[in-house]
């Protein structure tokens, strides 16, 4: 009883197909002009031109529902795709394709076949530099001042310790009250950073040793803490320049023309470079002209596999679904929807997926 929605799915994309398919005269099969553009792993291009991926094997199925014939046309970029639709060359067009309002506006589209949402691409290892900037940056951040408040109060409680010890017996170095706990800091401190300047030294048994103590435990700690320090400071500079989506409108980012990667960045006060496609905006990335490409994250995973010196951070961001592109009011909407339902809902969309992105 349970596979029972997925049969009643595939049953009414065949009649839907057949009543599709019935209009067309002089019982030839009708032949649809399908436009595209290269977007691994949805649409590949081998060296004889011929096209394979998710989108095309997907649109391949739905025509075989359909009962129609394809001719492809593979443009230069997303703009050209929807372009040729819109202009009534085309009557439809797939190639990972967002669907959004503003394409709705002068487009159809079928029901999203795929989700995901954009992805930033970076190069491996580049570093922010530890310039002026950095180094500022850094001598404001969470972690250096957690590990100065730290030392701050083990200095405290060494300098407290001694002045319980010297308060009476050493009242002119060590004097009564705040005063007196000041000067306690300072010894602990000068005696942690080994300057020693002599102005203050312990005159009882107990705060010699506690002096004796302290200074053996300052050579471990002020180790420990130097480290922490510089790491703290070092860390931001040392790491990417581009953490996330939150880091893209201080930076120098590349997105491909037309898509909605730029609508996300531009309506996020970015202002990217434009490029025709996702492989040159890559090729300014690996030379160092940007600091980042946003686009799809499938696509960018699947682009860099042969790109051993950039990566894709693993958050994404700014959901996307993808549909099939029609012409406003295309008589064949119903079928096709009827058609892609029938195919998601089935097993085999799972194994064609896990071909192409991996389980």
């Amino acid at each position: 009883m349970r596979r029972l929605p997925a049969l009643v799915l595939v049953l009414v994309a065949i009649l839907a197909a057949s009543a599709f398919a019935q209009e067309q005269e002089g019982g030839e099969p009708r032949t649809l002009r399908v436009t595209t553009t290269v977007a691994p792993p949805f649409v590949i291009e081998g060296a004889d031109g011929e096209l394979s991926g998710i989108d095309v094997e997907l649109w391949e199925r739905v025509a075989e529902r359909m009962g129609v014939q394809t001719q492809w046309d593979v443009k230069g970029g997303v703009p050209d795709a929807l372009d040729a639709v819109r202009a009534g060359d085309a009557d439809a067009a797939l190639a990972a394709l967002t669907i959004s309002r503003e394409r709705e506006a002068t487009l159809d589209f079928s029901h999203a076949y795929y989700n995901t949402g954009l992805g930033i691409a970076v190069a491996k290892g580049r570093s922010g530099g530890l310039g002026l900037i950095s180094l500022v940056s850094g001598l404001f951040s969470l972690a250096f001042l957690q590990a100065v408040g730290a030392l701050s109060l083990v200095l405290l409680i060494s300098g407290l310790l001694m002045w319980m010890f010297e308060r009476k017996s050493n009242a002119e170095q060590f004097k009564a009250g705040v005063r007196g706990l000041g000067d306690g800091f300072w010894w602990s401190a000068v005696t942690m950073t080994t300057v020693g300047y002599g102005d203050k030294a312990p005159v009882t048994l107990g705060g010699r040793l506690v002096a004796l103590v302290w200074m053996f435990t300052s050579i471990i700690i002020i180790a420990a803490f130097t480290g922490s320090i510089a790491s703290a400071i070092t860390v931001g500079a040392l790491d990417g320049k581009v953490r996330g989506p939150e880091d893209l409108p201080g930076v120098r980012v590349a997105a491909p023309a037309g898509t909605t990667a730029v609508d996300y960045l531009v309506g996020n006060g970015v202002r990217p470079t434009e490029v025709e496609s996702v492989d040159e905006a890559l090729q300014l990335l690996e030379v160092g002209e940007v600091d980042a490409v946003v686009h799809d994250a499938p696509v960018l995973q699947s682009l860099i596999r042969q790109r051993p010196d950039l990566s894709v951070l693993e958050a994404t961001f700014a959901p996307q679904s993808y549909g099939i592109a029609l012409q406003q009011g295309s008589e064949m909407r119903e079928a096709v929807n009827r058609a892609v339902l029938a195919e998601t809902g089935s097993s085999d969309w799972k194994d064609l997926l896990e071909r192409y992105l991996g389980p």
